[in-house]
């Protein structure tokens, strides 16, 4: 039965005597009334100014009423239902959603709902409950496995309910997301696992990895690192091709030896055209294959156009100029053409011309321009860079500043009362650019303590400033005193980039340095990062549309976004934005949605396995303003095809470590009663309580209102008064 309970600031006594007071005064208020009225009339006014009066100082009381609900929770019981492709592989235990049909349909689940509440979920690369459970709501096509992702699903439901109990339905293989034991124990409840399938290795061969470089330029050659993994094959000769495309770009073939190998194969790939690549690895099929969805793996790469032009120019021979073309030389994405100055101000290799200037795609200068050198040639560089090539300066001691603010404009750094002088600093890194890529030294490495504990080089005294819109990556310091003095500098404004090193004898990093030490390193990844900081530009492009990945399962939406600007780069809102998705004979349309300020979106549900290549068309006031075309994948993903056999350890380690049980697929008849017997599985009591603010009820405002009001309308109509 509910309860009820009043609670108030005042005492009941004091309630009680102040009922008592306001009836009293009010009967006395009516003692004699003018003109007289009945004594039913008399006790009505009485008792609505004594009602109106006694709610008005209950209401100061602020009294809350709560009502208070006892009942009896069942325990609950979650059924996990693995829902992805891999279960549909047929092994020697037979099919295995065929096992997993066999074991939801039998009568244990009707048993179980006698000892508690039973509910259901599938999952895959997500989880979804499932409301009304039958067996024909199961499509295993889900392309990714991630048994944590399910725990942590369920622990979000269990905490408003009496959870109890997780049975576990799975060939145990979780193909994304993190070890799901973890999260199996964080339930802090028992979970029972079934393991579906068999556990010995099976008849197939597959591709089990694909690396590649993620960057890749046009014609250079590229290594593609291919994993074939064979088991209970022997003899047969198999061939291994890597596609671009539609085209073969390599292939290989090797005789499978007995039992269960695993074969590196090296393929080459050269990319032929700039923009996202699909790379294709695929392996021969054998006949008795347990599936053959995982003979093929495919990656993407971004290609990039052919190799870098760096145009270094000199102040002269030096070892800085010399140790920098043959670090950037030693890049193999990379063609240095150099220009060295002599002493009487031409260069060693000709004249500087526009053409070479144009063909450039960064600007590199060292020491230049010195006393010597001629005007000319530094305004040809100025022409270059202001038509938007991106410059790199390192100073010198012999550089003629005066002849230097030709170039000023372009520069991330302001110049003033150079001496001349020179003395020795470090490089000192602040902490904020320690994820500064241009100053990364390598996977592993700490960028600030390495760059940090560089041999000094040398700074030529005098006043050099950052530009307010210019990033200070590195400063300098006298042995352990640090000054605010810039080196490093870096600028990027309309599109337009320049970074320079304020300082020379650079040489001295890779060659003071220990030989093979982190600090031998940081001047050839140096000017690598820098280059690539430089050359690489912000799309400009006006209209961007795009799939926000590369490749999609076969189950997920294909989802794009897209923005779109006018001439003067103000974002459109009132775009309409149609795109066209070809595979083969196929098309599919779609029209984007706008998000407000110039982005749009739009999803293309449940498309065919293939590569696709879209058109987008973008129009405004019934008039094409632009397209933009482009390329995504859907399906080929084959994540569950990669692990064939059952992971019987994994599903026995969540159940040992949880305190549940592990069953084959033919030995769960003593799931229910192992359930009930659970220390803790058993109702529970939960009291539900919910209050009702009395003074600030609107109702209690409305009966004192009418109270008074109707008090008020009688001696008014009885013309007392």
């Amino acid at each position: 039965m509910p309860e009820l309970y009043l609670l108030s600031s005042f005492r009941f006594i004091v309630l009680l005597l102040a009922g008592i007071g306001f009836v009293a005064l009010s009967s006395f208020s009516y003692r004699i009334t003018i003109p007289p009225i009945s004594r039913t009339i008399k006790f009505f006014l009485i008792t609505l100014r004594s009602i109106g009066l006694f709610l008005l100082f209950f209401l100061i009381s602020e009294p809350l009423l709560t009502l208070v609900i006892h009942s009896l929770e069942q325990p609950h019981i979650e059924v996990m239902v693995d829902n992805t492709q891999s279960m549909s592989i047929q092994d020697r235990s037979g099919r295995r959603n065929e096992t997993m049909k066999y074991i939801l349909s039998s009568g244990i689940w009707n048993q179980l709902k006698e000892f508690g509440t039973t509910t259901y979920s599938a999952f895959g690369a997500d989880t979804k409950p499932i409301k009304n459970f039958s067996i024909d709501s199961l499509g295993w096509n889900n392309e990714e496995t991630n048994i944590a992702k399910a725990f942590q699903t369920v622990q979000q439901s269990a905490i408003a309910s009496n959870l109890q109990a997780v049975i576990l339905l799975s060939d145990g293989n979780s193909t994304v997301g993190i070890n799901p034991i973890y999260e199996a124990k964080a339930l802090g409840i028992p979970v029972f696992t079934i393991g579906i399938g068999d556990t010995s290795e099976q008849k197939d061969i597959l591709i089990r990895k694909v690396l590649t470089n993620e960057i890749t330029y046009v014609g250079t050659q590229v290594p593609v690192h291919i994993t074939v993994h064979s088991t209970g094959l022997s003899g047969e000769r198999v061939q291994v091709s890597l596609t671009d495309g539609s085209a073969i770009a390599d292939e290989k073939s090797f005789i499978l030896e007995p039992g269960t190998r695993e074969y590196p194969v090296q393929l080459m790939f050269t990319p032929r055209k700039e923009g996202m690549q699909k790379l294709t690895a695929e392996v021969t099929r054998l006949p008795g294959e347990l599936t053959t969805r995982n003979n093929r793996f495919s990656v993407f790469t971004k290609v990039l156009k052919s190799k870098l032009q760096i145009l270094l120019v000199s102040g002269g021979p030096s070892q800085d100029a010399a140790i920098i073309k043959r670090l950037l030389a030693n890049d193999k994405n990379l063609t240095v053409k150099t220009f060295i100055e002599k002493k009487d101000g031409q260069f060693y290799e000709g004249e500087l011309e526009d053409q070479l200037l144009n063909e450039a795609d960064c600007i590199v200068i060292v020491g230049f321009p010195t006393p010597q050198s001629n005007i000319l040639g530094l305004q040809k560089i100025l022409k270059a860079v202001n038509s938007g090539k991106p410059l790199m300066t390192i100073l010198s001691r012999t550089m003629d500043f005066t002849k230097l603010q030709i170039l000023s404009a372009e520069l991330p750094f302001n110049v003033r009362n150079v001496v001349g002088n020179e003395f020795q600093v470090f490089v000192s890194i602040p902490e904020s650019q320690r994820g500064n890529p241009v100053l990364k030294i390598g996977s592993g490495i700490s960028t600030v303590e390495t760059w940090n504990k560089l041999p000094p080089i040398f700074y030529i005294q005098g006043g050099f400033t950052a530009k307010v819109e210019s990033d200070v990556m590195a400063t300098i310091r006298l042995q352990s005193a640090a000054l605010n003095d810039p080196f490093i500098v870096a600028r990027n404004v309309n599109k337009r980039k320049s970074l320079s090193l304020l300082g020379y004898g650079v040489w001295r990093w890779t060659m003071l340095s220990d030989a093979g030490s982190e600090g031998e390193l940081v001047l050839k990844n140096f000017l690598s990062n820098a280059v690539r900081w430089l050359t690489t530009q912000e799309d400009a492009r006006r209209i961007r549309v795009q799939a926000v990945k590369n490749s999609y399962s076969e189950i997920e939406a294909v989802e794009f976004a897209a923005q779109i600007y006018d001439e003067n780069y103000q974002p459109i809102d009132r775009a309409q934005i149609e795109i066209r998705a070809q595979h083969q004979n196929e098309s599919n349309t779609i029209t984007m949605n706008s998000l407000e300020n110039g982005q749009y979106q739009g999803t293309f549900d449940h498309l065919l396995d293939g590569d696709y290549h879209f058109t987008a068309t973008v129009m405004l006031d019934g008039r094409s303003i632009g397209t933009d075309q482009g390329t995504f994948s859907v399906g080929g993903l084959n994540y569950e095809y990669l692990e064939t056999k059952m992971n019987k350890p994994l599903l026995q380690q969540i159940a040992a470590q949880t305190g549940g049980k592990y069953y084959n697929s033919n030995e769960i008849s003593s799931l229910t009663q192992d359930v009930s017997e659970l220390q803790n599985f058993k109702p529970r009591d939960v009291t539900k309580s919910s209050e009702i603010e009395i003074w600030n009820n609107r109702w209690m405002l409305i009966i004192l209102i009418l109270a008074f009001t109707f008090e008020w309308f009688i001696r008014k109509r009885m013309g007392m008064l």
